[in-house]
């Protein structure tokens, strides 16, 4: 418990000007507290004898019974009527059910900030199911991608396989039969072979393209 009031008052002394008094029921734990925080330091027994009063009264302590009834609250004003906030961090609470009632407070206890840490647990476990469902649109439209990406690293050995081909073919397999031919013959056989192997390098890669869009849609089926 003293270890939850001493983070807590770091954090108010951290993010705002703050001035601190320490009330414990062993002198020597409100001591080694206010030395960090740089505040005043009293047993809880004296705590009604406390008049300069406060804005935030922070309590945790292992009380079987409420510490702090309207009579103590009273007293603690010292007069002040603004609203206080109470963060009552002791099960059972510290703060008794009068004081909550009979007086302007913004009461936070622990069954409270369980329910916000609850809430944020819950928006964060939902932020995680968006981000999933992200992750996973996202890589159905990568995988068509990278098989395209596939394809075409795949397809840039094509050109060079089919004018392999095509020089074998007329310095190997038909050579005597195109030094037979006329030159007029032998141009109108070259564009032929040109015109052929240009279709031949884009048939290939406009199939394989088709085969890819329609993939997804087969998968599904």
């Amino acid at each position: 418990m003293r270890e939850t009031n001493q983070n807590l008052a770091k954090y108010f002394q951290k993010n705002q000007k703050a001035k601190f008094v320490v009330f414990n029921r062993t002198l020597e734990n409100a001591k080694a507290l206010a030395e960090e925080l740089n505040a005043e330091a009293y047993p809880l027994a004296s705590i009604g004898e406390y008049k300069e009063g406060f804005d935030i009264l922070i309590t945790c302590t292992g009380a079987p019974t409420s510490i702090i009834d309207n009579t103590l609250y009273q007293s603690l004003l010292n007069g002040e009527t603004d609203k206080k906030i109470i963060i009552d961090l002791a099960v059972p609470n510290d703060i008794d059910a009068e004081v909550i009632k009979n007086n302007p407070i913004h009461y936070i206890e622990v069954s409270s900030l369980q329910a916000i840490a609850e809430k944020n647990i819950q928006e964060r476990y939902n932020e995680l199911d968006s981000a999933e469902k992200i992750i996973q649109d996202n890589i159905q439209e990568f995988l068509p991608l990278i098989k395209q990406r596939r394809v075409e690293v795949a397809m840039r050995e094509v050109p060079e396989k089919i004018k392999e081909i095509k020089s074998f073919a007329l310095n190997e397999v038909f050579a005597q039969e195109v030094q037979a031919l006329t030159p007029e013959a032998r141009e109108v056989l070259e564009k032929v072979i040109n015109y052929m192997e240009k279709k031949y390098i884009k048939v290939p890669m406009v199939m394989a393209k088709e085969i890819l869009v329609k993939t997804p849609e087969t998968e599904k089926n």
